[in-house]
């Protein structure tokens, strides 16, 4: 094992024995049916993450009774007619070696009825801010079936063949609900003290033993932190936990953030890897070794988790979303193939964004993410001449494709680097780990036999010259100039040009757009200690930014002083002022030495128009295709590459 002795050290759950000290926690994927049962799909997910020697899979959250359900198609376990389901994903994840766990959830507050078709239930009627819907205060005697409800849950669980049950008592569901002072605001034996706020989470463990026996591995996954004011504290969680223990709790997932402080729960690339490591350290010396702790939190990188293991800090890493972008991450580390780890970038696109909109999630880095049965990737029956134009993260993804099916691959990028807009993506503050995946696409081309040509501006006479079989065109996109008087002064550029340092902003700048690339290009300049002003036509300033990121962007754009006007109209341009309608009224900047163009970009189709009529089999992905996000860049790419 070389450097990773601790990370590949067993370690014992109860009397169960992991063979890493790697386990996948709980992401949801929408992937089961309506009604929570097991799918095909759900298997072969989790069957890659097994095949990848993850030592312990935690599946998502599945809900103990209808009332708590979530997701659309979240996992159920809620029935005794999803045992056979259980049971058959239990058997697909033990025939690669791995083991795997049940979380048990009830989502409490958080989900709407619309869903579930049920009164929305809770400790207290104080509903959840990014929800909204008012919940129903539960009754004692419903309480006593909730908790009867988790206890017929594990008894599933155990009958299913799982090896362990991770009980979920954070970010924000019931039993969190039942122990946040925010969220608990009952006047009987269930609320006001510690105590008394411990009173479900408690009999809720004590139903599961009753169940299980107290030979079944159980984990609990905890808040180290709410996020929330008044929320559920970290010394109260240390007291909480210590008497889990006492009463038969194995491992300890120490995590933390509600759907209220979202950000803090997913957290986005803005925010430090291993955020929780700290945090779970003085749990694990709270509690003295007498059972096992792990930490989640955006733990990506191989040499981080074994520091982590190795200074004591935590005996087991807990990974989600690294383990969506590769499955392989444990099997590649032992293996000492680091470089090939196609490590999670923190975008949540094809995640957390999805899952926020109810739809399945997938991974902006790995396509077959949630796909994993539909794709084989073997040598085609024809070996073609392939030519890939433009070297951004869409035209590396099909190169790479494409070459592993023994097609004979030549990629062209008309700059002097690879990378696309991935290189000026990674450019604002706290962007920089973008680069992580570009660099894992530069390495697999190195590896493959790909043939790449920089500083090579590809046109008619050129594709001609090459004579390739198949054209993919991934030429990307060109920023928008709006058609504005004095837009031509040498004072008005584009947010590209001051992103790729090409041109650098005077001390007081405005930018006008207030999407993605305006809001991070306004903190890259007041970053440097300049005045920035944005405007944006529209009522909402960043509407196509994630809401895990949004929040934490503007908090920035605040800090940073950048002072925001939306619903203004950039109507000219006149020397530094430039003259805006503010709702049907007249607004002048004065004094701007830099405008700032954001106004969002448009295909770049010129040698597609060309190719229009010839002899070549073209295929346009990516931005070339439609404007969109880097998620379907790649995945255009990665299906590009599989059908010729």
């Amino acid at each position: 094992m070389g450097s990773f002795e601790n990370l590949f050290r067993p370690v014992q759950i109860g009397k169960l024995f992991l063979e890493n000290r790697i386990i996948m926690a709980a992401v949801g994927t929408n992937f089961c049916t309506a009604e929570g049962g097991v799918t095909n799909r759900l298997k072969n997910f989790f069957k890659a993450r097994a095949a990848g020697k993850t030592g312990l899979i935690i599946t998502e959250g599945a809900y103990v009774s209808q009332s708590g359900k979530e997701c659309p198609h979240q996992l159920g376990i809620h029935k005794d007619e999803l045992i056979p389901g259980l049971k058959e994903l239990v058997d697909t994840v033990h025939q690669e070696g791995s083991k795997i766990f049940i979380q048990l959830n009830h989502a409490g507050r958080q989900t709407v009825s619309a869903l579930t078709g049920l009164d929305i239930l809770a400790p207290s009627p104080v509903p959840c801010k990014a929800i909204q819907e008012m919940p129903r205060a539960l009754t004692k005697n419903e309480i006593v079936q909730l908790a009867a409800a988790f206890g017929r849950a594990a008894r599933r669980a155990r009958e299913a063949g799982f090896d362990g049950i991770e009980l979920l008592a954070g970010h924000g569901h019931l039993i969190n609900q039942f122990l946040s002072p925010d969220a608990n605001k009952r006047q009987d034996e269930y609320g006001g003290s510690l105590e008394n706020r411990m009173r479900f989470p408690l009999m809720v463990l004590s139903r599961i033993r009753e169940a299980v026996g107290r030979d079944f591995p159980l984990s609990c996954r905890i808040n180290a932190e709410e996020y929330v004011e008044g929320g559920f504290e970290q010394q109260e969680c240390l007291t909480f936990v210590q008497r889990l223990v006492a009463e038969g709790l194995e491992l300890l997932h120490v995590s933390g953030g509600t759907y209220e402080s979202s950000p803090m729960m997913v957290q986005p690339l803005s925010l430090p890897q291993n955020f929780f490591a700290e945090k779970a350290w003085a749990f694990k010396k709270a509690l003295n070794g007498s059972v096992p702790v792990a930490v989640a939190g955006r733990i990506k990188d191989p040499y981080e988790a074994e520091r982590l293991i190795k200074e004591g800090k935590t005996d087991v890493v807990a990974m989600g979303r690294a383990l969506l972008a590769d499955p392989e991450l444990p099997l590649k580390t032992a293996a000492g193939r680091i470089a090939e780890i196609r490590k999670c970038i923190g975008c949540n696109q094809g995640c957390m964004d999805r899952l926020l909109m109810q739809k399945d999630i997938t991974c902006l880095g790995n396509p077959l993410c949630g796909r994993e049965g539909e794709f084989e990737i073997k040598e085609a029956t024809l070996r073609k001449k392939v030519l890939v134009v433009g070297g951004g993260p869409g035209g590396m993804e099909a190169a790479r494709i494409a070459a592993l099916r023994g097609h004979e691959v030549l990629l062209c990028e008309r700059k002097n680097r690879l990378g696309g807009k991935m290189a000026l993506a990674a450019v604002p503050p706290g962007k920089e780990e973008i680069n992580d995946l570009k660099r894992f696409l530069v390495d697999q081309l190195q590896r493959l036999p790909v043939q790449v040509i920089t500083d090579y501006n590809v046109d008619l006479n050129a594709v001609k010259e090459i004579a390739p079989d198949v054209v993919i065109l991934a030429t990307g996109s060109k920023p928008l100039l709006p058609s504005l008087p004095g837009i031509a002064q040498e004072n008005v550029v584009q947010a590209d040009d001051i992103l790729s340092g090409d041109r650098v902003a005077g001390k007081k700048a405005l930018v006008v757009g207030g999407g993605l690339v305006g809001c991070e290009t306004a903190c890259f300049i007041a970053e440097q200690g300049k005045e920035v002003y944005l405007l944006e036509m529209l009522e909402e300033i960043g509407a196509d930014i994630s809401l895990f990121y949004k929040i934490l962007l503007f908090d920035k754009m605040q800090e940073l002083g950048i002072k925001l006007h939306p619903v203004t109209t950039v109507m000219s341009v006149e020397g530094e002022t430039v003259i805006a309608e503010h709702k049907g009224n007249k607004k002048e900047f004065k004094g701007m030495d830099t405008i700032v163009i954001a106004a969002g970009y448009e295909p770049d189709q010129k040698l597609l128009s060309q190719l229009t009529g010839n002899k070549y089999e073209v295929f346009s992905v990516g931005d070339c295709k439609e404007v969109r996000k880097m998620l379907e860049a790649v995945h255009e790419g990665f299906e590009c590459g599989f059908q010729i």
